[in-house]
């Protein structure tokens, strides 16, 4: 039994360390200031969570989007004041740049809404699946990155927006 639980320590220390680094300092950087907040969701209490919701709403869009949250695994999420930071828009360029130039991410989007957001979602794949979600969505005066691990088909996600699409 004990030489078990060590071995699920083992595989999940080494889970834990699986996130990018280039990440990992970005919200360490980030998230000083009065109003900066910076979150990490382990992937299990997201499922449970999800599994929680999806029961006990009646509503097909609350299910759909709690649908999705289940497939999500470990979560990192930064939302920080603009002001806090010399050069913030630099820092979101860069973070992206080494991403995708050195980390095997791909841009998937870049959308501006007419209210003046901006959303830059770029995804990793391995196996021909979606490992690693960074969303980037920038306000008026704040930043907010999500950064998320995942198990799903470009088919599953697409189905699944599809889906928060016609609600």
């Amino acid at each position: 039994m004990l030489r078990l639980l060590l071995l699920c320590f083992c595989c999940w220390s080494a889970a834990l360390g699986a996130q990018e680094a280039v990440i990992k300092d970005f919200i360490k950087v980030h998230r000083k200031g009065a109003e900066n907040a910076a979150v990490k969701v382990p992937g299990w209490l997201i499922g449970l969570a999800s599994d929680v919701a999806t029961v006990s709403t009646d509503d097909p869009g609350e299910k759909v989007v709690f649908r999705l949250l289940g497939e999500v695994g470990t979560v990192r999420l930064v939302s920080y004041l603009d002001d806090d930071f010399p050069e913030p828009e630099y820092s979101v360029v860069n973070l992206l740049y080494v991403l995708e130039r050195y980390k095997r991410f791909e841009r998937w989007a870049e959308v501006r809404t007419p209210e003046g957001q901006r959303v830059t979602l770029s995804v990793r794949y391995q196996n021909e699946k979606i490992r690693d979600l960074v969303a980037v969505v920038r306000e008026d005066e704040r930043t907010t990155l999500v950064s998320a691990r995942t198990d799903l088909t470009a088919q599953e996600l697409g189905r699944l927006v599809g889906d928060l699409q016609r609600l």
